[in-house]
């Protein structure tokens, strides 16, 4: 029980603190949404009076304050540039998000997992050379980087596969084609990362007693190598539970070079218009995610290991 204490207290301190750098951080930087606002409508004089009518003639602790007061409510409060409900924003752009993100999740963890196991027993040879370069390569390149060569190559060079957005009259198979590219973009760092620490795992656990043993009785190879895999799978549970909540604030730099109007897109547009409650409602979203993974995550990482339950 105190161990449970001691994680959601953890996790409840971790939140306040980066809602309250985001905020913080945003009222640090020059301008706000009023005299943006007022500057497109014609000039200056009008910043007062739209700062009145925008609620930021308060000072910025009791803004603070009462976006909690709101956030306990349920309340997510009201978009500064939009003049909507942020919520309603937030969930209109959250299934490109998200459909981006578990696409990328699935390749790259399928990818990571197969390629660091196969890596472990071919160990020294040419295959764990190859994994063991790719994992070097996928580590070191930068997403926009990566993202721009794709499209180069497949939307503009052999026009396999389109080049921005999504297909304006949606359905699954032309929506899969534009996720495709950006989708591969975020899985080929992660997979890399991945095959690196399963690799180690699993090499690891191929050097356990109960293993030697059942080569010695003789078991069989295919047999061995499954369970010399899910010995290794808890080991690697956090580092995947990292990548899954990561994945959300992961994909706005790819959401911005393959012209996917997601969660990225808004954040960005969010913070170029100093829209407070956007790009708190964004965060609250993306921190909230990554805090509940991480928690499934140990949970099924106590499941699995009967020696961390009784840590």
């Amino acid at each position: 029980m105190t161990r449970w204490l001691r994680t959601a207290g953890s996790f409840g301190l971790t939140f306040v603190l980066v809602m309250t750098v985001t905020f913080i951080a945003l009222e640090a930087l020059p301008g706000d949404a009023a005299s943006l606002r007022a500057g497109f409508d014609g000039g200056s004089g009008r910043d007062a009076a739209v700062r009145e009518a925008l609620n930021l003639d308060r000072p910025w602790p009791e803004r603070y304050v009462a976006w909690w007061s709101g956030l306990l409510q349920g309340d997510l409060g009201v978009s500064l540039r939009e003049d909507r409900p942020v919520a309603s924003i937030v969930l209109e752009r959250l299934p490109v998000t998200a459909a981006l993100a578990g696409l990328a999740f699935v390749f790259s963890t399928t990818a990571g997992v197969l390629l660091g196991a196969w890596a472990a027993f071919r160990a020294g040879s040419g295959i764990d050379r190859g994994v063991r370069a790719f994992t070097a390569v996928g580590l070191a390149m930068p997403e926009f980087w990566f993202g721009f060569l794709l499209l180069l190559l497949f939307a503009v060079e052999f026009a396999w596969l389109p080049l921005f957005g999504l297909p304006p009259g949606g359905g699954v198979w032309a929506t899969l084609q534009h996720l495709l590219l950006p989708a591969v973009t975020l899985a080929v760092p992660r997979a890399a990362r991945q095959a690196r620490v399963v690799r180690a795992l699993v090499l690891e656990s191929r050097r356990e007693a109960w293993l030697r043993t059942a080569v010695s009785k003789g078991a069989g190879t295919g047999r061995l190598r499954r369970q010399a895999v899910l010995a290794a799978l808890p080991g690697a549970l956090p580092l995947l539970a990292l990548d899954l909540g990561g994945l959300l604030t992961g994909t706005i730099v790819v959401e911005q070079v393959f012209g996917l109007p997601g969660l990225g897109a808004l954040l960005i547009g969010g913070i170029s218009a100093r829209d407070v409650p956007v790009v708190q409602g964004v965060t609250l979203l993306a921190v909230g995610v990554f805090l509940v993974v991480n928690l499934m995550s140990d949970l099924l990482q106590q499941a699995l290991d009967p020696r961390l339950r009784d840590a």
